[in-house]
């Protein structure tokens, strides 16, 4: 009996160790980005516009989930697998994050747009086999000015937690936009709002990346915003912070005389948006936090289309009949510009867990 709490408490002691490693080890590289940062711009080599001439712009939005969750793959962690999972499904194998990737890329050549937003591009990251999706991009639109502002840096994310041998580890990731215009600024906005010690220590630390465009001759800009705001935010008060944030920032450019556009993962719903309507089946659930019908003054519109899905659950492998779906990428533009057309892009979630969505916008002679 003795030998058996000796061995007992040795073991507690081993896990404890263990656990208080990971939290200094993380605590100690923690990622902490503050403020407002410039971010330096990848030109083409030749043959690009000097400034937007055309009234009518076209953008695409689109979480491509790190090239990792395609229709055949899913998302441990979001299994309620935080402690353990089966061996061998942290991460999807090296050929399947290859096929997603280069289907990504297909995808975008095939949407011609103006502006291409994407989110949960990796630069480097276990979780992708260090595929670098940022350069892949640049190869693929080899004509586009192309800005990347990271919102998640990780030395080691040490999920599952008890397996070690095989955790999510290292991740560098963040936001992508491309376009055939060059801008006359582009900066990394950190967004207020974090999780507590010591998860915040292991999540994105979320932002938008902000560009101005010249418009004509006029001295007139648009400013583009891509983002990506908070997951599993169960009460919603850190998005409640975040789009304040870009509320104000994107009344100030409108306020100054721009065109806004703002694109990205919103993680929730546009106001109003029936969530029953692709769940037609599903009788009781929690439903999506939903933006407030006066988040923005009247004049302002979302853009998206409410017949497709943008995104799936990513608990399990897609199944058209099972899958929970939703609206949470979707498009904001201010009123001095107006909604031509908006369409998402349905693949049966064949290369990301989202869809992507078009939107096409005319600018309007004045405010």
């Amino acid at each position: 009996m003795r030998s058996f709490l000796k061995i007992s408490a040795g073991l507690l002691g081993l896990l404890l160790l263990y656990v208080v490693g990971i939290l200094l080890f993380g605590t100690f590289t923690d990622w902490t980005p503050k403020g407002t940062q410039s971010l330096p711009v990848t030109a083409p080599a030749a043959g690009a516009p000097a400034g937007i001439q055309d009234s009518v712009l076209r953008f695409v939005t689109w979480n491509v989930g790190y090239g990792g969750i395609g229709d055949q793959d899913f998302f441990f962690y979001n299994k309620g697998d935080f402690f353990w999972t089966k061996p061998g499904t942290v991460r999807m194998a090296k050929a399947r994050v290859a096929a997603n990737v280069f289907g990504q890329e297909a995808t975008l050549k095939a949407n011609a747009s103006d502006f291409y937003l994407l989110q949960e591009v990796d630069t480097a990251a276990r979780r992708s086999h260090y595929t670098n999706q940022v350069a892949n991009a640049r190869l693929a639109l080899p004509g586009y000015f192309v800005a990347f502002a990271p919102n998640f840096q990780s030395q080691r994310v040490p999920l599952p937690l008890f397996q070690p041998w095989d955790h999510y580890g290292y991740v560098v990731s963040g936001l992508v936009s491309a376009a055939r215009y060059p801008a006359a600024s582009a900066e990394r906005v950190q967004l207020p709002g974090e999780f507590p010690w010591p998860s915040r220590l292991f999540h994105l630390d979320r932002c938008a990346l902000r560009q101005l465009y010249p418009v004509g001759n006029a001295g007139k800009m648009l400013a583009v915003y891509n983002i990506h705001l908070s997951a599993y935010d169960k009460d919603g008060s850190i998005r409640h912070q975040q789009i304040g944030a870009l509320r104000e920032l994107a009344l100030a450019d409108y306020a100054a005389g721009h065109y806004v556009v703002i694109g990205g993962d919103w993680n929730q719903l546009p106001p109003g948006f029936n969530w029953f309507s692709l769940n037609p089946t599903v009788e009781q659930i929690e439903l999506p936090k939903a933006l407030a019908f006066d988040y923005l003054p009247p004049g302002w519109k979302y853009a998206y289309d409410p017949a497709t899905a943008t995104v799936r659950e990513s608990d399990a492998p897609y199944d058209a009949h099972r899958s929970l779906k939703s609206v949470i990428d979707f498009f904001v533009v201010s009123p001095n510009l107006r909604i031509r057309s908006v369409r998402g892009i349905d693949q049966e979630f064949m290369f990301s867990d989202h869809h992507p969505v078009y939107l096409e916008v005319e600018l309007l002679d004045s405010n």
